[in-house]
């Protein structure tokens, strides 16, 4: 399967939203449903998989943070490798780009 989200990813995400969920009464007895539009195998058509997220094993508070330490090392190291290179923006930008309509003039009447 193409899906990167998948296997233990597929767990810390779901334990993450899990642990929203559980902050507001509200929403402890909710339905947690993923939809899956990846594709079996390279070069197939993507298909439908409604996935319950109760059918997804939570991992344990030490793997999570394990797996959140890593994610936020590589976060931290990609973040300072963006700030030593230099700008590769000629200017800033004034205004949108001359073939974006703008918000309040969807037709583009300029």
């Amino acid at each position: 399967m193409l899906n990167l989200l998948a296997d233990e990813r597929l767990a810390l995400f779901v334990t993450l939203v899990y642990e929203i969920l559980l902050q507001d009464p509200d929403l402890e007895a909710a339905r947690f449903q993923i939809i899956d539009l990846s594709a079996i195998k390279p070069g197939e058509k993507r298909s439908l998989r409604v996935i319950d997220a109760a059918d997804i094993p939570r991992l344990p508070a030490e793997r999570v943070r394990a797996m959140l330490e890593v994610f936020a090392e590589g976060y931290f190291r990609a973040q300072a490798e963006l700030a030593s290179k230099p700008s590769t923006d000629s200017k800033e930008s004034d205004g949108p780009h001359p073939d974006q309509y703008d918000f309040f003039d969807p037709l583009g009447k300029r």
